[in-house]
């Protein structure tokens, strides 16, 4: 009995380091939906001391780049961060200027790419432009988004393009999709659908021949923004969207219906749900106005093939390991 005993207050402890070294709820709150399908939300970084609120004043583009580092642009500052949450501008590896509201970053090939200051960039692993893609002379917009073939597919003056950043030797190429105008843009799993916002609500388009791809997906309240979609487990393909309305839905493929997956983000005006963004955890970075939380979902990656968000976080192994250690130690005085 007094083994039992010692062998449960071990574990009891385990877990309750493993809780306090989670990080603290995001603003925004799951509800019983997004719960029940396993998605969890963190806040990544707070930028509520620099930004003061408001529409537009809060982060823009996210991308990860090369070597893993986050950037976030904000409010005309570029940020380098570490991946990992609880960040604020404080804890910043690094700044450097860059433009803010047109300020749509992506992942492609492993690199990090943005629009600034009206052109399309590749970023250093410091945040620092790297090189513009003089190839590539469409005007930039709100949404870009990383295809699996290591293309960009993002919105633009032109209307939706496919980029090509590593063609022409670096200086990238690009193709008109279509004319189609709108605001947050993702790619399906399999890189041959574009979904697009368009008047708040999302519209697939081929990405081969522009033609649009399914009906137009209405969203409560034409607040959609940002979108991702989720690749495995059994929510593959289903489409994730950050929207202005202060909500995060999920569109289920399957049965045609609108899940909520979160709420609480107050609305458009004071706060906001715009671009979102591929982490290389297998998650998804959401802009709220004056933060960028973190959206994961068990079993499955948002956005990236491969990046399955399965594997527990390293303290918890270690705590879990400690626990582990503990329960031999605790056998053998026995």
């Amino acid at each position: 009995m007094r083994t039992f005993t010692r062998i449960a207050a071990i574990w009891g402890f385990a877990a309750a380091a493993v809780a306090l070294s989670t990080p603290a709820q995001a603003s925004l709150t799951l509800t019983a939906s997004g719960t029940s399908s396993g998605f969890s939300l963190t806040t990544f970084a707070d930028f509520s001391s620099v930004t003061g609120g408001g529409c537009c004043n809060g982060p823009f583009g996210v991308a990860v780049s090369g070597n893993g580092n986050v950037l976030v642009s904000v409010s005309g500052t570029r940020y380098v961060f570490n991946n990992t949450d609880g960040q604020a501008p404080g804890t910043a590896l690094g700044t450097t200027s860059s433009s803010s509201f047109t300020a749509a970053y992506a992942r492609a090939g492993g690199l990090a790419y943005g629009a600034d200051s009206g052109r399309f960039v590749q970023f250093k692993d410091n945040g620092a432009v790297d090189h513009v893609l003089t190839g590539v002379t469409p005007g930039t917009y709100l949404g870009m988004w990383g295809a699996p073939n290591g293309h960009i597919i993002a919105t633009s003056g032109s209307g939706l393009i496919d980029i090509d950043p590593l063609a022409a030797g670096g200086a990238g190429s690009y193709r008109i999709i279509n004319g189609a105008l709108g605001d947050g843009v993702t790619v399906s799993p399999d890189g041959l659908v574009a979904y697009l916002e368009q008047s708040g609500g999302i519209q697939g388009y081929s990405i081969a021949t522009g033609a649009p791809v399914g009906p137009f997906i209405s969203v409560p309240g034409n607040s959609a923004d940002g979108t991702g979609m989720i690749i495995g487990g059994a929510l593959n393909g289903n489409l994730i969207i950050n929207n202005n309305n202060g909500d995060v839905d999920m569109w289920d493929f399957g049965t045609s219906t609108m899940i909520t997956l979160a709420t609480g983000s107050s609305p458009f005006g004071a706060d906001r749900g715009d671009y979102v963004a591929i982490d290389t955890k297998g998650c998804l970075f959401l802009d709220e106005g004056n933060r960028v939380d973190r959206l994961c979902l068990a079993g499955a990656s948002i956005g990236e093939p491969g990046g399955g968000n399965t594997v527990p976080e390293p303290a918890a192994m270690l705590l879990v390991g400690a626990a582990l250690l503990g329960l031999g130690a605790t056998r053998r005085r026995s």
